[in-house]
């Protein structure tokens, strides 16, 4: 068996500076795009504009290429739009950029809670909308639905086949079109509804070497300043840009993953660390299976508490599926026979290393068996013990991705 790459030198990379070339002073030109119903709270006044230049450089191609208009031909829709609401669409096609197959996000307050993309070609979209939904039905309760597709009659049915039996409810709907049919049936069912359609997200920039087109990522901060940064780019284009078999040395010898992952592994790696990526604020961990989220672990302060907390709402989640009843309160108790029926054969992305092989061992206990990281922790001798302990596969991306958003 090969030894692996070793990668032991990578967590200098933590340690060094890595600094641009940014001007001294930099101005905006930003033309006004609408006004929306409110902000992120009633109470904020709000407009969204488009970013026209950075710098006297033009930066306005994205923005004439990617459009969100509200579609609702009525009166209704509660007013239109929000911020939240923009930002949420916005958001969905941030991770929808990733994937050619049709493909269905759900999100509330600006993260991932339902996912599902076709990994079989007898899957309709209104398929992989009810495997989004029912991946947290709870959560996605009053969600942000974007699809990539244009949306059809029977995935527009399939948004009303609760009503009546379950409180469930999409808010905001949004789709790359809709026939007058289709969207008189969502008005028809609906008035509240706010009812998008979009552009093709595939002209937002994702891998390493895409054209940015002069955009910057912009942080604002209370203090009255703006961190400014390049826009972040993953260099994981396809599964051939991991390093599947890992090594690092330390004072103890050589450490390097011995399992390889298979290929619905891999792809569902791909798929979780794209959402991760793009959909789940740090500490992230995401969870996925046969192209569906299992559950996902965002905006934790610790990771291993990002673990945990997705393994209990998976479980939960599972439960809720099969008409279990349980006490919310008490987690998932002593149910490790429903803990692997949910995670068995699942795979889990992380958007940084993890310090300790305790994440790894939770991760084994509930059923995962690929994991990706960026790698690069003190401690990374002791987590691929402990992968190689589970026969975890444990690919590395060499990079990370936290998103504070």
């Amino acid at each position: 068996m090969e030894r692996g790459t070793d990668i032991t030198n990578f967590k200098r990379v933590y340690r060094e500076r890595n600094v641009g070339d940014f001007p001294l002073n930099l101005t905006l030109r930003l033309r006004k795009q609408d006004d929306k119903k409110y902000g992120e709270n009633p109470s904020q006044h709000c407009a969204v504009y488009k970013i026209d230049e950075i710098n006297n450089e033009y930066a306005g191609v994205l923005p004439r290429m990617l459009n969100i208009n509200y579609a609702r031909t009525d009166d209704e829709g509660k007013g239109g739009l929000s911020l939240t609401n923009e930002m949420d669409i916005a958001r969905a096609m941030d991770v929808l950029k990733f994937f050619d197959e049709p493909a269905v996000v759900i999100m509330k307050h600006n993260i991932v809670s339902g996912f599902a993309k076709q990994v079989d070609s007898n899957q309709t979209l209104a398929d992989l909308f009810r495997l989004a939904r029912d991946a947290d039905l709870r959560s996605n309760f009053g969600g942000t639905a974007v699809f990539n597709r244009h949306l059809d009659m029977k995935t527009a049915e399939a948004l009303y086949e609760l009503k009546g039996k379950n409180p469930f409810f999409v808010d905001v709907l949004a789709a790359i079109n809709y026939n007058e049919l289709v969207l008189d049936y969502v008005q028809s069912q609906s008035k509240s509804v706010r009812i998008a359609q979009i552009s093709s997200p595939y002209a937002i920039p994702k891998f390493t070497g895409d054209s940015t087109y002069n955009l910057l990522s912009f942080k604002e901060m209370p203090t009255g300043r703006v961190g400014v940064q390049d826009l972040y780019l993953t260099s994981i284009k396809s599964s051939e840009d991991l390093i599947m078999r890992p090594m690092v040395v330390d004072k103890k010898g050589e450490h390097y993953i011995r399992r390889g992952a298979d290929k619905r592994e891999l792809d569902d790696l791909l798929t979780s660390w794209y959402i991760n990526v793009a959909g789940a604020r740090s500490n992230g961990v995401v969870f996925v299976k046969n192209g569906v989220s299992v559950a996902i672990g965002s905006g934790q302060v610790e990771r291993v508490g990002a673990i945990e907390q997705a393994i209990v709402k998976g479980v939960q989640k599972y439960m809720d599926k099969k008409g279990f009843k349980y006490d919310s309160l008490k987690g998932i108790g002593d149910n490790d026979l429903f803990m692997r029926e949910a995670f068995e054969g699942a795979v889990c992305s992380s958007d940084a290393f993890f310090p300790f092989a305790d994440s790894i061992e939770l991760l084994a206990r509930a059923g995962v068996t690929a994991v990706v990281q960026p790698y690069g922790s003190v401690n990374d001798g002791a987590v691929i013990d402990a992968a190689n302990n589970y026969l975890i596969a444990m690919p590395a991306t060499l990079e990370r991705a936290f998103g504070h958003f």
